[in-house]
C-alpha cells in the first residue's frame, strides 16, 4: 500500500491553496513508516514459524508467534489512518470555510469601495453638514467591515497568515491613512490625520469632530481635496483587489478547486485510509 499517500494528499491540498501542511504531514509520515517497519518484522518472524503452525487457520495461525505483534502493528496502522482521516477531513473543511469567508471579504470590499464614492463627489460648495455626514458614513462602513472580518485574522484563526486576505486588508487600511492624499496633492499635509481621522491599535477608525471642524474652517478647499483624493485612491484599490484574476480571486478559485478535488476523491481516500482499510488490504494480500 502507498503509505506516503497520506502526506502527499495533505501537501497537494496545501499546494493548491498556497498553504503549508508540512508540519501536519511529517508526523503522519513518521508514524506510517515506523509501523510499516514493525509490520515487516512481524511478517518475517511469522514466516519463520509458519511450518509449525500450518494447521491453524486465519491470520493468527499464518503468523504463529508473530500474531500478537502483527495485531499490535495493525492497530497502530489503523489508529494512524484514523488520525490522518480526521486531519484530512478537517483540512478540507477549513479550505471550504476559507473560500466562503474570502468570497464574503471580496464582496464587502467591492461594497466598501462604492461607499467611498460619496466623498469623491464633495466639492467646496458642499455644506459642512454634508461633508461631515459623508465622512462619518464612510468611517462607519469601514469599521463595520473591519469588525466583521477581524476575528478571522487573529492568531490561529481561519485567515491567520493568509496572504491574499492580509494584502487586501493592509491595502485598504494604507489608503485611508496615507499622507499622500494630502501632501503634494492640494490637501492637508498628513491627509485624513490632519482632519481628525486616525486608527486605533485594533484597526478601527476614530473621528475627532472638533479637529475636523477646525481643519475645515482653516482650509476648506484643502479639506475637501483630501477627501476627494482618498476616495479615489480607496475606490480604485477596492476595485482592483476585488477584481477577477487578482490575488484574492485566485486564492478563492484555488480553494474551491481543492474542495472539489477532495469531494471527487473522497471515496478513494477513505478506501486507502478509512476504518479497516489496512486490515482489509493485508487480508487480501495474504489470501489472494
Amino acid at each position: 500500500m502507498d503509505l506516503d499517500l497520506a502526506a502527499f494528499r495533505l501537501n497537494a491540498l496545501a499546494t493548491l491553496t498556497n498553504g503549508s501542511s508540512s508540519s501536519r504531514s511529517s508526523g503522519s509520515t513518521t508514524d506510517f513508516m515506523t509501523t510499516l517497519l514493525n509490520a515487516q518484522t512481524a511478517l518475517i518472524s511469522g514466516a519463520g514459524t509458519n511450518s509449525a503452525t500450518s494447521g491453524i487457520s486465519g491470520v493468527g495461525g499464518l503468523m504463529g508467534n508473530a500474531s500478537s505483534q502483527l495485531n499490535s502493528v495493525l492497530s497502530q496502522l489503523e489508529a494512524s489512518n484514523s488520525a490522518f482521516m480526521k486531519r484530512y477531513n478537517a483540512r478540507v473543511e477549513a479550505i471550504g470555510d476559507e473560500a466562503e469567508v474570502l468570497t464574503q471579504l471580496r464582496a464587502r470590499m467591492a461594497e466598501l469601495g462604492e461607499a467611498s464614492d460619496g466623498l469623491g463627489k464633495l466639492d467646496a460648495s458642499s455644506s459642512d453638514g454634508d461633508i461631515k455626514a459623508a465622512l462619518q458614513g464612510f468611517i462607519a462602513r469601514y469599521n463595520a467591515w473591519d469588525s466583521e472580518f477581524d476575528p478571522y485574522f487573529e492568531d490561529g484563526a481561519l485567515l491567520d497568515d493568509n496572504q491574499a486576505g492580509e494584502v487586501a486588508r493592509f491595502s485598504l487600511r494604507r489608503e485611508v491613512g496615507s499622507i499622500f492624499h494630502g501632501a503634494g496633492h492640494g490637501g492637508y499635509a498628513l491627509g485624513l490625520t490632519d482632519m481628525g481621522v486616525t486608527f486605533t491599535p485594533d484597526g478601527q477608525l476614530t473621528f475627532d469632530e472638533a479637529a475636523f471642524d477646525s481643519a475645515l474652517a482653516k482650509n476648506r478647499e484643502a479639506g475637501v481635496q483630501t477627501l476627494n483624493n482618498m476616495a479615489k485612491a480607496f475606490g480604485d484599490a477596492a476595485e482592483l483587489l476585488s477584481s477577477d484574476g487578482h490575488l484574492l480571486d485566485r486564492r478563492i478559485a484555488n480553494a474551491e478547486r481543492a474542495v472539489a478535488w477532495a469531494a471527487d476523491h473522497q471515496s478513494e481516500v477513505e478506501g486507502e485510509f478509512g476504518a479497516g482499510a489496512v486490515t482489509a488490504r493485508l487480508n487480501k494480500a495474504l489470501y489472494r
